[in-house]
């Protein structure tokens, strides 16, 4: 016994370092690997469909089936389904059904089919094609980010489809001056550290984690992958909610930052003014990751909003 004691502390050691080389080499890739753990520990199943023209979309189930209409969560530029694993299991335990897809070429679905393309219109053939294979009719549609401005798009789509929206710091309602535009889809693809660090202090105001070099690097490799730079291309004014606003859901949610630097409160506030019967939830001392930033506030308010009776 006494020899077993030094190859299980040699064990345990070799472990601890080689968790710790695993966070420094690729601290985000951790980050989703501990949330599919999370996931899976609440009961997720790990389901692929068919998406658009054939590539796989990858979505976590979590809940009964059984539930009238479920919740879909929506994610924005640069992340996956891993950033919506705690809100999905705060839903799962009121008794909902979530639906966690990951966007075309992000987390485990695969890149887009040539042809479908990259931007809003392909997020938005995505969402329909999950609901097809899933056979879901009807659902509540949570977006965040580029995530909120799919949501949208789908609504306006397929608005027999969304029985309630609720959009998260979303993107979508902005006009930029071509200047502006340029500088902004420049900041969402850096190509190095100060450039990293400049778009984490852009999307948050509470940070969600030190701002350590190591950190910062991984967030800017993150933000160069083919899924966001081909994204941040893709997206065309367009293809944007402003101007559609009218033509939301009657009773359009708005969750917003105060700080929101990327999306504006501005913008959101003139957006949910214009939707029928809107409202506007703004989350003081945030920034453009309310989730993330204020969690359980947000986790409350969305409970709130998903559990109230829709709009006549």
């Amino acid at each position: 016994m006494r020899r077993a004691l030094p190859a299980l502390a040699l064990a345990a050691l070799f472990a601890a370092f080689f968790a710790a080389g695993s966070f420094f080499a690729d601290p985000i890739g951790l980050v989703a690997s501990a949330a599919a753990l999370r996931y899976r520990s609440a009961g997720a199943l790990s389901t692929f469909v068919p998406g658009p023209g054939g590539p796989r979309l990858h979505a976590w189930e979590l809940g009964r089936r059984s539930a009238e209409v479920p919740v879909v969560l929506l994610h924005g530029l640069g992340a996956a389904s891993h950033y919506w694993v705690n809100t999905a299991i705060d839903l799962a335990r009121s008794g909902r059904t979530v639906i966690v897809p990951d966007a075309p070429g992000s987390g485990k679905s695969d890149p887009p089919a040539p042809g479908s393309g990259w931007g809003i219109p392909g997020r938005v053939a995505a969402v329909s094609a999950l609901l097809d294979a899933l056979r879901f009719r009807k659902v509540d549609l949570v977006g965040h980010s580029l995530g909120g401005w799919t949501a949208g798009a789908f609504a306006l789509a397929e608005p027999h489809r969304v029985r309630r929206l609720v959009l998260v710091d979303s993107a979508g309602f902005t006009k930029l001056d071509p200047d502006a535009e340029r500088a902004l889809r420049r900041s969402l693809t850096p190509g190095d550290r100060a450039g990293a660090r400049r778009l984490y202090d852009l999307l948050f105001l509470r940070k969600p984690v030190p701002a350590w070099g190591f950190l910062v690097d991984a967030f800017g490799r993150t933000y160069r992958q083919e899924n966001v730079v081909a994204t941040v291309a893709a997206l065309e004014e367009k293809d944007g909610l402003l101007g559609r606003e009218a033509l939301l859901p009657a009773g359009t949610v708005f969750i917003h930052g105060a700080e929101d630097a990327v999306c504006l409160l501005s913008d959101a506030r003139k957006a949910f003014a214009l939707v029928p019967k809107g409202r506007l939830f703004v989350v003081r001392g945030t920034g453009h990751d309310v989730p993330l930033e204020a969690p359980h506030l947000f986790h409350e308010t969305l409970r709130r909003v998903l559990e109230e009776p829709g709009p006549e």
